[in-house]
């Protein structure tokens, strides 16, 4: 049969996904995979809780949120493809010293499509003593209207993710402060099914994460150069040689998982973030959301 996969949105930090079709890793597992584009971030786990039988990628986030409101909830998560946090804060002057106090009394837009960007760096502003409420921050704007008034600017520091940063680099608009990748493990992207599902389709979806495990390792011996030139047509707006760039960029931060197992650290540190920015309510025990059959050891 053919697996459903659900894409959240469109986003250079999802490159390890769109280069599993790219290398043909799902063909090697004898798995046939279809990509489903979705219309809005998270709208893919809301059609498999509806009933859709696919897979979804996106954050633990949503899983976390549907466990904190349905306890018997069989949305989980498996296959870590993003561990770290990919969004970058570009600001108009240089700024090599920058620290999480610094938001303090600048004019700061954060990313609108997502709630995850905010609600990890809100924490860290909590962990430095820092009430989130006190930033002069616009939390409503587009990505795409942040980068007009920035350019414009009307902000002092703007949240966005690659390859948005290199374009404000190259065209000598900004310069990047501070790379929340730097934070440390930070579980942010993960493949997410009911494992009911899971259940009903365990050897393809085992060949799935194989696959995937496969292009992660992968993308770890690839140059920048090669890995944007297979996740080229996915972003066919982007240069060539801001998208190496972007890519390199990422890479150099460690940010794709190099085992896809779910790391504890990381799923903790994020569920750190939606508690205190009051987007769940209870801690949600790691074996309640994450699928842990597929994993293998390092």
């Amino acid at each position: 049969m053919s697996i459903t996969l659900f894409e959240n949105f469109r986003a250079l930090f999802y490159a390890p996904f769109y280069a599993a079709f790219g290398i043909s890793a799902y063909e090697r597992e004898n798995v046939d995979v279809t990509l489903a584009p979705m219309s809005a971030p998270g709208d893919g786990s809301s059609a498999i809780l509806g009933g859709a039988d696919a897979i979804t990628w996106g954050g633990p986030m949503r899983v976390m949120r549907n466990h904190d409101e349905d306890p018997d909830s069989d949305l989980v998560s498996f296959c870590e493809v993003v561990g770290k946090d990919p969004f970058q804060l570009v600001g108009r002057t240089p700024k090599s010293d920058f620290k999480i106090p610094d938001l303090v009394g600048i004019r700061f837009a954060s990313f609108l499509e997502a709630p995850t960007p905010w609600l990890c760096l809100q924490e860290d502003l909590r962990r430095e003593n820092i009430d989130p409420g006190s930033i002069d921050r616009a939390g409503d704007l587009p990505v795409t209207d942040i980068m007009d008034r920035f350019q414009k600017g009307e902000f002092d520091l703007v949240q966005v993710p690659e390859p948005y940063a290199q374009a404000l680099v190259d065209g000598g608009h900004g310069h990047i402060w501070y790379e929340t990748a730097s934070r440390g493990a930070c579980c942010y992207t993960t493949f997410s099914a009911r494992r009911s599902f899971i259940d009903a389709h365990r050897e393809e979806v085992g060949a799935m994460y194989a696959a995937q495990a496969a292009t992660l390792r992968w993308i770890q011996d690839e140059t920048a150069g090669e890995i944007a030139r297979v996740v080229a047509p996915y972003f066919p707006d982007v240069p060539p040689e801001q998208l190496t760039q972007s890519i390199d960029r990422y890479k150099s931060a460690g940010l794709w998982s190099r085992n896809p197992a779910i790391s504890k650290t990381g799923l903790e540190r994020l569920r750190a973030g939606l508690l205190s920015g009051g987007f769940i309510e209870r801690e949600i025990p790691y074996e309640e959301m994450v699928e842990t059959r597929f994993d293998t050891p390092d």
